[in-house]
């Protein structure tokens, strides 16, 4: 399964559309404004919250908590090490490799591809393709790659 990412211009809020492979509407990011710490909402195409990511810092390292129906599923944050920082995904047993900051990575679950994240060149607008194995995955996989995105602007 694929989704494509692509940012929505000239937008009042940071917003974001997410579209399969037909180019319909799967879901809609919104950053919420204002806020202490940073807060991101999923809908789908109804409209309806199906996750949120809410940032909370502790001391210097910030984490992003990603919530679906009001119950903590995983949580992101970032380690910094000398060669290049490491991205920590708590609650479930996954880990990234590849470049984080070039935007071309895998979510893994062991030796395990649950998903890989590209930039899309040679596009308008900024335009990523997260390429999901299972279905299943694609929700939480999602919030895994926009929490990364935070902790990339901290």
């Amino acid at each position: 399964m694929k989704l494509y990412i692509k940012e929505k211009r000239f937008s009042w809020r940071d917003q974001f559309i997410v579209q399969d492979e037909q180019n319909e509407l799967v879901y809609k990011i919104k950053n919420e404004q204002i806020s202490i710490g940073d807060k991101v909402h999923i809908y789908d195409h109804n409209e309806e919250e199906i996750l949120s990511i809410e940032e909370k810092k502790i001391g210097f390292s910030p984490k992003y908590n990603i919530y679906q129906n009001g119950e903590k599923i995983a949580a992101v944050k970032q380690i910094k090490n000398l060669v290049a920082p490491d991205y920590e995904i708590e609650k479930v047993n996954w880990k990234i490799k590849g470049d984080v900051e070039e935007e071309d990575y895998e979510i893994k679950a062991g030796f395990n591809e649950i998903a890989s994240f590209k930039k899309k060149w040679f596009s308008y607008r900024d335009s990523y393709v997260l390429d999901i194995k299972e279905e299943k995955d694609a929700l939480l996989t999602l919030g895994i790659v926009i929490a990364i995105w935070g902790l990339q602007l901290d």
